[in-house]
């Protein structure tokens, strides 16, 4: 049976540069040994083969959506079947052409809560099924004059709606652990190079923890009222630290989102200011509540609001019993330059103070306190 090492979602807006990272990324990987399969996007193939939300004898946009998931879910499935019938040594990456939550863009998110809800899914489920998503912005977003649509047939959008149904995307992504987004602040094959970067990392190549960038927030002087946005995803966390060999972090985590509970473990081994990931899994409840039976040394409770802004990604966690209250943004590199919103107050980056790192809060938890 192979391995799947990773599920790898490939989204964004129209001629946003997809077919051409899906293409690099193949060829990448096939070339360092693993074995790679891409899923081509659902919708694009039920257009060509005459199922329409538009035209004539068209679809309605919902029963569209409907199809597409059935279609999505089912071709995902058979992907995964197709693994487990691989050499026990085939180590597989699963890249997507879009993924589930695409849909989303389309249609009312009660729309699509009620289409998940009648197949019997859940958006967080959903969500978490890919390893990680990466949103690479439409041309008609910074680049306008390369915008075309010549390259999609299926495709028929101008530039404003490009851009409104771009932003909605990424709008549907926002609460995946690993979404980052590539806009178009470089030239195309740069571009390209961002996407491989970030994947490399994912495969647990070490990397910095300097690339993580961490703001203090004064979250009394701040206008948190940013955060009734719609677009806004707002996920309950629970972290527990279990006792580990040093050098390592050993970390249950219980994610709560629209009331939904998962569960994940993760092992990092830290050394020299490197992290590596020797386990990062999603994990039962059963499994979860015997790992929590076991010795711990901490734990936080936390409100993570994840949201987009200039183009970035951000993670805003207000941490309970405390006045603690962080927001982390991965720039691509280092001398990317980070604009926090306006409506948040930086009282210091703490990218490097360790004092504030989820495993040192969790251990003084009910003693933190900001300095002012």
């Amino acid at each position: 049976m192979g391995k799947i090492v990773g599920k790898i979602v490939l989204t964004g807006g129209p001629c946003a540069g997809k077919t051409t990272a899906l293409s690099r990324i193949e060829q990448e990987l096939t070339d360092k040994g693993y074995h790679v399969l891409v899923a081509s996007e659902s919708a694009t193939e039920l257009i060509k083969g005459g199922i329409r939300p538009f035209g004539n004898k068209a679809w309605s946009m919902i029963d569209f959506q409907r199809v597409i998931l059935k279609y999505q879910l089912d071709k995902e499935s058979s992907y995964e079947l197709a693994v487990s019938m691989l050499p026990d040594d085939d180590e597989c990456i699963i890249l997507y052409d879009r993924g589930l939550l695409d849909n989303k863009a389309y249609i009312t998110p009660e729309q699509f809560e009620m289409i998940t809800r009648e197949m019997g899914y859940e958006e967080l489920d959903m969500m978490d099924s890919y390893d990680m998503v990466l949103h690479l912005v439409t041309a008609a977003d910074g680049c306008s004059e390369y915008y075309t649509l010549e390259n999609n047939q299926a495709r028929s959008e101008g530039i404003e709606e490009a851009i409104r149904l771009d932003k909605k995307t990424q709008a549907a992504w926002t609460g995946h652990n690993r979404l980052v987004i590539i806009d178009n602040s470089t030239d195309f094959e740069n571009k390209m190079n961002r996407v491989l970067e970030n994947i490399y990392q994912f495969l647990h190549t070490p990397y910095s923890l300097r690339y993580q960038k961490k703001y203090l927030i004064d979250k009394d002087r701040s206008d948190l009222s940013i955060l009734d946005n719609p677009n806004v995803n707002m996920i309950d966390i629970e972290q527990t630290y279990l006792e580990a060999q040093e050098g390592y972090e050993k970390r249950l985590r219980k994610r709560i989102f629209k009331g939904e509970e998962t569960y994940y473990l993760t092992v990092q081994k830290k050394e020299r200011g490197l992290s590596k990931i020797v386990t990062d899994k999603k994990i039962t409840k059963k499994e979860y509540e015997l790992l929590l039976g076991t010795p711990t040394v901490g734990t936080i409770r936390k409100k993570r609001y994840t949201f987009i802004d200039h183009k970035q990604y951000f993670k805003l966690d207000i941490f309970e019993d405390s006045d603690v209250c962080l927001l982390e943004v991965n720039p691509i590199h280092e001398q990317d330059c980070v604009k926090v919103p306006d409506e948040l107050l930086v009282e210091r980056e703490v990218t490097d103070d360790s004092s504030f790192d989820n495993l040192h809060l969790a251990q003084k938890k009910g003693k933190i306190k900001c300095l002012k």
